[in-house]
């Protein structure tokens, strides 16, 4: 199509345009005092009678200050408190047996969970056992020595001597007890050792099955708190400065989370920056959920709230139609700060909290006004 073929298209469209919006707003019955078509004042505004505002199909909405500025379409997953949460490790290299429990099952702070075969386990347990006969040989010798030397059988050298070995075998006997009771397990029979739970919980995971060989200080079972859960977020790191603990997160099923931590430096993989909220209870998410999370952050002052159905594009920026009496509009929007769930927070020099924004019929004022001109122009 030639130049001259597209202009006289155009042409021909913008005049059944107007032809229609003409044909809208002509004033009928009651109406025949109302204007009969609407002209941009020398202010920008255009005034519309109750009617023509009806015939435009306008729908209006109120603006309101805002307080947050959500960023929305964080990628989160749900993640055990590191508090609330210990892996049950193997002390010693050995070969698994037996798995006492099952992913999901609810356990006690001491329950058995992991059955262990190990040489290195029996040496501690027959180092255990060596140390009791001793201690307790010790102390029955010490005992009757303390008895000689009352009856002034025995000097005293040799009763100092026997109470000092009793207490030396009495610590070895300590130690070879907590040997074991650090490491959360006790001597089972067949010369196997029991892991035992180092805290109540559930059991989240499970890393190991019968038979597998395990070397020592290898994670076997992660378990947990089940009524607490963190929520683990990845965020821009351009919004670092505006990151404190207390920020609320919006989860996309309503619930709300606390920021609790922040982390000091960039995730290798995503070049973002990792952040930790807390649940109050866990609001039936389990860990592992990955869901998106919205970060709501402080409103700068003069922020406001209203419909992202307001904006309507134009040319580098947008535009949002205010209602004032019986006169309508366009105001430019300096910024959007953020928009989620339907609703934007911007920054607008002459809006203000208590205004109508037009959010239906935005094409047909558009078409009435006179393009806006710049903030800094006026």
């Amino acid at each position: 199509m030639s130049p001259r073929l597209r202009r006289a298209a155009g042409l021909a469209v913008a005049a059944v345009i107007l032809a229609l919006l003409g044909w809208r707003l002509w004033p009928r019955g009651e109406a025949a005092s109302e204007p009969l078509a609407p002209q941009a004042a020398a202010d920008g505004s255009v005034q519309l009678a109750p009617s023509q505002v009806q015939g435009l199909g306008i729908a209006l909405a109120d603006v309101q200050a805002a307080r947050e500025v959500p960023v929305p379409g964080l990628p989160a997953q749900v993640e055990a408190p590191l508090e609330a949460s210990q892996q049950v490790v193997t002390p010693w290299a050995g070969t698994v047996s037996a798995v006492l429990v099952h992913e999901g099952e609810a356990v006690r702070a001491g329950q058995p969970v992991l059955r262990l075969r190990s040489a290195e386990a029996l040496r501690a347990g027959a180092e255990l056992a060596r140390a009791a006969a001793e201690a307790g040989v010790a102390a029955q010798q010490a005992r009757r020595d303390a008895q000689l030397l009352a009856e002034g059988i025995i000097p005293a050298a040799r009763n100092a001597q026997s109470q000092a070995q009793a207490r030396s075998a009495q610590a070895e006997l300590a130690r070879a007890q907590d040997a074991l009771a650090g490491a959360r397990v006790r001597l089972a029979a067949g010369g196997e050792v029991e892991l035992l739970a180092p805290l109540a919980g559930r059991v989240l995971r499970r890393m190991v099955r019968p038979g597998d060989p395990l070397p020592a200080q290898a994670p076997a079972l992660l378990i947990a708190d089940p009524a607490r859960v963190d929520v683990a977020v990845a965020v821009p790191a351009a919004l670092r400065a505006q990151l404190a603990p207390g920020l609320a997160l919006r989860l996309d099923d309503g619930q709300r989370a606390q920021v609790v931590a922040i982390g000091a430096d960039l995730d290798p993989a995503s070049q973002q920056l990792p952040l930790r909220a807390r649940l109050d209870g866990t609001g039936g998410l389990l860990p592992g959920t990955r869901l998106e999370a919205t970060l709501l952050l402080p409103a700068p002052a003069g922020a406001l709230a209203l419909p992202a159905a307001a904006l309507l594009p134009e040319g580098a920026g947008q535009v949002a139609f205010v209602r004032q009496d019986d006169r309508f509009r366009a105001l430019p929007v300096a910024q959007v700060l953020g928009s989620a769930d339907g609703q934007a927070v911007v920054l607008a020099p002459g809006l203000r909290p208590g205004m109508q924004v037009v959010v239906r019929g935005t094409a047909a004022l558009k078409a009435l006004l006179p393009p806006p001109q710049p903030a800094a122009a006026r």
